[in-house]
């Protein structure tokens, strides 16, 4: 049986989890450099993060256009929560979890507001896009509309949180 316990967010760890989300494979001697601690020190910390998920995992960030998959689309989805035939209603929170399923959707969020649900979704061009909001979502049952943008051009995409060393 495991300890939970609180990692202390000090700037110290606050700096290192800035330095990791930068370059995650950056070694824990350059990491202990950056911020004057020692190896074991910062390792310890490292660990510590990681087990109590302020550190989630670690990630490569692969390029959509040179993986053909450049066509990014966000689109608002409308959840039609009776079913007909349906005895129960939709749940908001499983729809999410099948559509987070399909291999061409990046990022799904639960809305507030006019929209239920958000998705980033990214194709290898128009075509497969259209596939997948007309041949794929809008014929699921609970798909009550959807309202689609197509990005066409990016100047910022990340998981990052920034400036977390330095907050006043």
């Amino acid at each position: 049986m495991s300890k939970t316990r609180q990692s202390t967010i000090d700037e110290i760890n606050l700096k290192i989890l800035e330095l990791l989300q930068e370059d995650c494979k950056l070694g824990v001697q350059r990491i202990s450099e950056a911020v004057g601690k020692g190896i074991s020190t910062v390792h310890a910390r490292i660990k510590a993060l990681e087990e109590d998920k302020i550190i989630k995992q670690y990630s490569a960030i692969l390029d959509p256009v040179l993986l053909n998959r450049p066509t990014l689309a966000l689109i608002f989805v409308t959840i039609r929560y009776r079913v007909p035939g349906e005895p129960d209603l939709v749940s908001q929170r499983k729809f999410c979890q099948e559509i987070a399923k399909h291999p061409f959707v990046q990022e799904v969020y639960v809305l507030s507001g006019q929209y239920d649900v958000f998705l980033k979704v990214r194709t290898t061009d128009v075509q497969e896009m259209n596939q997948f909001i007309v041949g794929f979502l809008r014929e699921l049952p609970a798909v009550d509309r959807t309202l689609t943008m197509f990005v066409m051009d990016n100047f910022l995409e990340t998981q990052e949180l920034r400036n977390l060393s330095h907050q006043d």
